[in-house]
């Protein structure tokens, strides 16, 4: 198969087993998370249970086991993990234009951990773990990455960190709690529509979608978070005024993030020295 032709049939998988993710953030959305609500107790418990399920599968990865149905079992737990996590952190939000300054916060935090913090050796880790066709001890950070089968791969291949998924379900929380869509199906509709199509991507994936397609394309390991927040805030503040309305309390949270992930790269570089 020619490379364009089979980097073309990558990103076609890619884009599938991404909206099956959706789907499953979807079904969480709708029929989980309305029973935790504002239970913390009930949500511990939820996080708990799932951190014991990872826990029991990762045992026999790190012993040394290969197998595809316990990466597809991890992946679903880290799936549902991520949108409880994500919901969760959605709660405090009050106004529609608190995403600015959250969006500010995660893509930031994630261009400097992956240029310059703890995700670049992590990079590293995972790159070599791969390139030498999975031998000698699996790295503890290969466990939170989201992996999908690609043609011509015996197993299941690392595409994006789970953390990614995270912000994508915070994201879709916060819309929903705002009661406006985030769904790519229905943004042509009315500013009033919920997500209420049975058909449902989230705006924040194809996002997640550019971040994974760039990297591949440019062989670099790329933040994905600023991909997910420029596409969501783009469509959302296009949409939805009240997105676009920053207060002086957003603007000065904006203020204090840039000022403390410069302070932070300033240390990173000085004790690079």
């Amino acid at each position: 198969m020619p490379e364009t032709a089979r980097a073309g049939f990558d990103y076609i998988i890619i884009v599938g087993l991404i909206a099956c993710l959706a789907w499953m953030t979807r079904i969480y959305q709708t029929r989980i998370e309305p029973a935790i609500g504002t239970d913390t107790v009930r949500r511990l418990s939820w996080m708990g249970a799932l951190t014991l399920i990872l826990v029991i599968l990762y045992l026999p990865v790190q012993a040394g086991l290969k197998s595809n149905f316990i990466t597809v079992l991890s992946t679903a737990t880290l799936v549902l993990f991520a949108c409880v996590a994500g919901h969760w952190l959605a709660i405090p939000l009050k106004r529609p234009a608190e995403f600015i300054p959250i969006g500010f916060a995660v893509a930031l935090s994630d261009m400097f951990s992956v240029f310059m913090g703890p995700t670049r050796k992590f990079a590293e880790n995972i790159s070599g773990y791969y390139r030498e066709g999975m031998t000698g001890p699996v790295p503890v950070v290969d466990f939170f990455l989201v992996k999908m089968p690609m043609p011509g791969n015996d197993y299941f291949l690392p595409v994006f960190g789970i953390t990614d998924w995270v912000v994508v379900a915070l994201l879709s929380a916060g819309a929903r709690r705002f009661g406006i869509s985030d769904n790519i199906f229905s943004l042509a509709g009315s500013k009033q529509a919920k997500n209420t199509s049975r058909v449902f991507f989230p705006v924040a994936g194809i996002g997640l979608v550019l971040s994974i397609m760039a990297a591949r394309s440019m062989n670099l390991y790329l933040p994905a978070l600023p991909f997910i927040v420029i596409v969501f805030l783009s469509a959302m503040a296009a949409k939805y005024p009240a997105v676009r309305k920053l207060g002086a309390e957003e603007i000065r949270a904006m203020v204090f993030i840039s000022s403390l992930i410069g302070v932070l790269m300033a240390v990173f570089a000085f004790m690079k020295k």
